[in-house]
């Protein structure tokens, strides 16, 4: 598939993708032991309306439709600063997950910013996240910083 494209969402689009990001944000945290599911999601809800106190139109932040030549196939959220960018969220719907897309909108996404001056892009993956991870690796990212975690028996 050629022709991917990004365009912005609309408020409707926001709307959908701030409480699917939201939701799975917390469901993230949870997996991977850094919160408790009891109150996860209001403080996934929380973070985002620190992070976005103007919604969809907060300095730098900005929201993407994905589309392909099916239609539209995902989401993604980026933020720019200067000749840094942080990618905070990038999702494909699951029916075009494993077709090559996720790699064909990272390639896009390099170009776009790449002419905007962009020289950087950052971004978090959770550790349990292993296709997301294995598609930053296959497209040149670096793994920083590692954080690791055991939960300790306490009935030894």
């Amino acid at each position: 598939m050629n022709g991917i494209t990004l365009r912005r969402m609309s408020d409707a689009e926001f709307d959908s993708f701030k409480e699917s990001t939201m939701k799975s944000f917390a469901a993230g945290n949870v997996t991977a032991g850094n919160w408790d599911e009891t109150g996860a999601e209001s403080r996934a809800t929380a973070m985002l309306e620190q992070l976005l106190p103007d919604g969809a139109t907060t300095a730098g932040h900005r929201f993407y439709t994905i589309s392909g030549e099916p239609g539209d196939i995902g989401t993604l959220w980026i933020f720019t600063n200067g000749e840094t960018a942080f990618l905070f969220d990038i999702m494909l719907d699951e029916k075009f997950r494993g077709m090559g897309l996720g790699h064909q909108t990272m390639g896009f996404l390099e170009k776009k910013l790449a002419d905007e001056g962009i020289r950087e892009i950052e971004l978090h993956v959770f550790g349990h996240n292993t296709p997301a991870r294995a598609l930053y690796l296959k497209t040149g990212y670096l793994e920083t910083d590692i954080t690791m975690k055991k939960k300790i028996d306490l009935k030894q």
